[in-house]
């Protein structure tokens, strides 16, 4: 009997080894044999195809091995565990913290704990530090104070593009006692549009490659994020997005800078090519995880032109053009264009948002009412 059990644990371990071994072990397959419903390649993450042709089509011409150097083998995840914690059948559902390996820096995602972006200089490495990065302390999402994890809007249909992810209806009623919803027209605005406090945005990318050249001495403060390159922006941001209008709903949401990139390649001491040469000039709809029950004021919109990418030359104070780039103002859509979106143009600004008729009037001072009323209560 003793040998008869010693034989069979020498089988068990040896084809424990056998299969640990196998290339497939702990991997994707191993996952679909049960978990047939579903597939990692059918997510986003995997292949990043729209950015694979994104980097064929302008990086390529500046360096042929820019997607290969910085791109197909980080954030493309490869196998379950890369979400999934753990290691065979002691796997978890996804945390905060697993999505927030990639969904970082100016990536929607890391605001949702109250984390904002720094410049990229050397001199702002300081404050809280996660995951080898700096950030400033910022406002937390209120869905984040109240203990809920991404997957409870993110299900793995929506992350596996079957379905969208929850929207505030989903939880919440559209309450029109509410000053806000209660004026004509706001329902052309969507929730997170007055909600959101904020964004992390970087105005202007510039990607800065030395070959066989001592310049890269004078930017050594900045991110090298590879050999050859170091990275900088024009300016990071943790402020409100401007609006835009999107496509699909046609309702005003929050925009933020998707592609707007520089490139300068320097080769030896010589600058071959255009310098600060734009490849790329591209907004996006977002959805900034910065929620708060807080809202922004009436002349937030209704008396500001730049919330609509239309700052006018007199109201400049930042000069990117004086600059030598190709951009006059990073807050004016003209030269800028937007993925499923439109600009909201000069005439409907005038027209339909920058107006003070007598019912806008009843309106606003209706809310300071309320506002000092409020006051007044809570404060001694």
């Amino acid at each position: 009997m003793k040998k008869y059990l010693m034989m069979m644990f020498i089988s068990l371990l040896f084809a424990s080894a056998v299969y640990a071994e196998h290339p497939e072990y702990n991997k994707k397959q191993v996952c679909l044999d049960c978990h047939t419903e579903c597939s990692i390649d059918d997510i986003v993450m995997t292949g990043k195809n729209k950015e694979k042709a994104f980097i064929d089509k302008t990086f390529r011409q500046f360096d042929e091995e820019f997607g290969e150097k910085h791109c197909y083998n980080s954030c493309h995840i490869s196998k379950c565990e890369d979400c999934h914690k753990g290691s065979g059948k002691n796997i978890s559902k996804p945390k905060i913290d697993d999505c927030l390996t990639c969904h970082k820096d100016t990536y929607t995602g890391i605001e949702y704990t109250g984390l904002g972006i720094r410049e990229d200089h050397e001199r702002y490495k300081r404050g809280i530090q996660k995951d080898g990065e700096y950030y400033l302390k910022m406002l937390t999402d209120v869905h984040y104070e109240a203990g809920m994890q991404c997957i409870d809007c993110h299900s793995k249909n929506n992350i596996q593009g079957s379905e969208k992810a929850k929207d505030c209806l989903s939880c919440h009623t559209y309450d029109i006692s509410i000053i806000e919803h209660s004026i004509k027209g706001h329902d052309k605005v969507a929730c997170i549009s007055c909600h959101a406090a904020y964004s992390p945005m970087e105005l202007g990318t510039f990607y800065l490659r030395f070959r066989e050249s001592s310049y890269s001495e004078f930017v050594k403060e900045l991110p090298q994020i590879s050999e050859e390159y170091f990275k900088s922006s024009f300016m990071r941001v943790n402020e409100r997005p401007p609006l835009v209008i999107d496509n699909d709903t046609g309702k005003y949401m929050p925009a933020k800078p998707s592609k707007i990139i520089f490139t300068t390649n320097t080769y030896k001491d010589l600058v071959t090519g255009q310098e600060n040469n734009m490849i790329a000039n591209r907004w996006k709809v977002t959805y900034p995880h910065t929620v708060r029950k807080e809202t922004v004021l009436c002349s937030s919109c209704h008396d500001k032109e730049r919330a609509f990418l239309l700052e006018s030359d007199e109201n400049r104070i930042l000069y990117p053009d004086k600059d030598g780039l190709a951009v006059k103002s990073f807050y004016n859509s003209s030269g800028f264009s937007i993925d499923n979106a439109r600009f909201v143009t000069r005439k409907e600004y005038e027209e339909k948002i920058n107006i003070k008729s007598k019912k806008y009037l009843q309106k606003y001072f209706e809310k300071l009412d309320q506002l000092k009323a409020l006051i007044n209560k809570t404060v001694p």
